[in-house]
């Protein structure tokens, strides 16, 4: 498991038994904060609690401080060493006074039972797997799989949910044997039972009352909030840079940095495709900033190496294709540093995803379609082209109004048909959005996106592609007070980003960033119709779609007809399946391995 995870931490390795209790801890250590031997994982405090630790805690010196004054000694200047304290003084409570991204596991020999735990926002992946009195967990779902006892059959209904939202959503994974811990919970386990309850939840603070504060307060506020989270997200024993696509969250990362005084390395990613290279953009902001500024573009013959590299990077089937340019920025800051701030967060909290203007209009159509459901609707589907998939699109949300299908690939009446799998299960994107149900469809949308998408898709594939090339992200706007106070500000001040493009003027002029932007989007629609189009063919049969579940290749074979004739852009779609074959392909070469 340990040979695993030697991407996450090539710079020590350790590992720690308690025989009487059956028990095994194991580390690899990507040294951050204090680099010396005395950071060493799985790591022991007062002779009783032993630690094994993904992730930084950022107010370490302020729990530190705190600890000591309650009589509490250290042998070390790391975070691990202060969250064992905590845990010491606290027990489970520690957790509400972390401001970090992490995950954990502390075994208390004295009452047996072993404590883990995520973070807020779900930065750090955490994988698990009981049966029985067996227990393991891991950070990665590859190091749980060389468990020998841990099924590793496919599990069908996570499968289907992977083609509803182009990730397999917490709790499940690709194996029916094996779970994933959800953001901002923990787990106990006293060797006969599992115990998981969350500790923070984002709908509690959307549900509180909105903040009555003008513009100007707004973004001072914010500004403050973010100053302090960068300052100490930007502690750190190893050279630190940040990625700067140039956009806002990004620029103001990297602008409050660069007023914080010292050298700011920053690191972006550009395209051979003239239509999708923004490298241009970060370039002027670094300049203006005086950062000293790398970048690197990506062809389609690195994309597909890279994918194939990232396939095994996240264990189990994962569709953004925007994965690949973030392992490819991430490769390039990994020559220069060891840690690296992103602005991921911003949009999910500050309202900044196109999708969600386009969204309001929608409700605004389909309000006006809902009379016409049963009767007009029905023929208008029948048209061909565009009119046909518009028509069929109002119908789909008719009903009930988009709801979370915002960020469905197939519905979920395609996909129940085509995989047959009847019971899809209720995913937290589900569970978020009925528990908002009274507030706003912008609100709403944010805060799904916070409990959902953001962890599942964002920040995953940050974390697997940083991670495949030891390279720590950090996030601040993930900060949880900067995201509790974002999550009650009322609409208006996050509609289009509006107080964070304020608090970005106040530092890079407007001009720089006021521009329209493509985020990390991949040109994936092309590659797919050009070079990739005989792979795409040979892949998406109904031989191969029926090895990947899909019974029924109906849809998938018409997505891939309109596709390649250039009738309809069905990219996405269908680099969806491309990846869960190319998962499906890997899953058989590591069983034949293993036999």
């Amino acid at each position: 498991m340990l040979d695993a995870l030697a991407h996450r931490g090539p710079d020590d390795e350790g590992v720690w038994s308690d025989e009487a209790a059956g028990l095994t801890l194991g580390h690899r250590r990507l040294a951050i904060i204090d680099t010396s031997p005395a950071g060493h994982e799985p790591m022991s405090y007062r002779g009783r609690y032993v630690l094994t630790f993904n992730g930084e805690i950022y107010n370490f010196l302020e729990l530190r401080e705190e600890l000591e004054a309650k009589g509490h000694a250290f042998a070390s200047r790391t975070d691990a060493e202060v969250l064992l304290a905590g845990y010491a003084e606290w027990g489970v409570d520690v957790l509400q006074r972390l401001v970090g991204m992490f995950a954990f596991a502390i075994w208390d020999p004295a009452e047996r039972v072993l404590f883990l735990a995520r973070d807020r926002a779900g930065e750090k992946p955490l994988y698990y797997a009981a049966a029985g009195k067996r227990f393991a967990f891991a950070s990665e779902l590859a190091a749980l799989a060389r468990c020998p006892w841990v099924d590793t059959a496919a599990d069908r209904t996570a499968l289907a949910q992977y083609l509803l939202y182009g990730y397999v959503p917490s709790p499940r994974t690709a194996y029916v044997g094996a779970s994933k811990l959800p953001p901002a919970h923990y787990l106990l386990y006293d060797g006969a039972k599992v115990v998981i309850e969350r500790y923070w939840d984002p709908v509690d603070h959307a549900l509180a009352p909105r903040l009555e504060v003008s513009e100007a307060q707004a973004v001072d506020a914010l500004e403050e909030l973010l100053t302090r989270a960068v300052r100490q997200q930007s502690i750190a024993d190893v050279p630190l840079g940040a990625f700067l696509s140039g956009g806002v969250d990004s620029s103001t990362i990297v602008a409050l940095m660069a007023r914080a005084g010292g050298e700011v390395k920053t690191f972006t990613v550009g395209f051979e495709e003239s239509g999708y290279d923004e490298s241009e953009r970060a370039r002027d902001v670094a300049r203006h900033l005086g950062t000293s500024h790398v970048t690197e573009r990506l062809s389609l013959r690195g994309a597909l190496e890279l994918a194939t590299q990232l396939t095994a990077s996240f264990g189990e089937p994962f569709g953004d294709p925007s994965a690949l340019p973030t392992r490819l920025v991430a490769g390039v800051a990994r020559r220069h540093v060891t840690v690296s701030l992103s602005g991921d967060g911003g949009d999910e909290l500050f309202g900044g995803y196109a999708v969600y203007e386009r969204l309001m209009r929608l409700e605004r159509t389909v309000a006006l379609a809902r009379p016409f459901a049963s009767t007009v609707l029905p023929a208008l589907t029948r048209l061909p082209g565009k009119p046909g998939r518009q028509a069929r699109r109002l119908q789909r949300y008719a009903g009930d109004g988009v709801g979370v299908g915002y960020r469905h690939y197939f519905t979920p009446d395609e996909v129940r048909r085509m995989t047959g799998v009847t019971d899809l299960g209720e995913t937290a994107a589900e569970a978020t959005w009925r528990a908002l149900e009274g507030a706003t469809p912008l609100l709403r949308w944010r805060v799904t996106d916070v409990s959902s998408y953001l962890p599942e898709d964002v920040l995953t594939k940050v974390d697997r592609a940083a991670m495949a090339v030891s390279l720590e992200t950090r996030a601040p706007f993930l900060d949880h007070r900067v995201m509790e106070w974002a999550l009650r500000l009322p609409d208006p001040l996050v509609k289009g980003k509006r107080v964070l493009k304020s608090l970005l003027h106040r530092l890079v002029p407007r001009e720089l960033v006021d521009r329209p932007k493509h985020g990390f989007s991949v040109p994936v629609s092309t590659w797919l119709r050009e070079d990739l189009r005989e792979a795409l063919q040979d892949e998406l049969t109904p031989d191969g779609l029926a090895a990947i579940g899909i019974g029924d290749a109906g849809p998938v074979r018409t997505m891939l007809r309109e596709h390649l004739s250039g009738r309809a852009d069905f990219g996405r779609w269908l680099w969806l399946l491309y990846s869960l074959r190319s998962w499906h392909a890997g899953q058989r070469e590591r069983r034949e391995l293993v036999a």
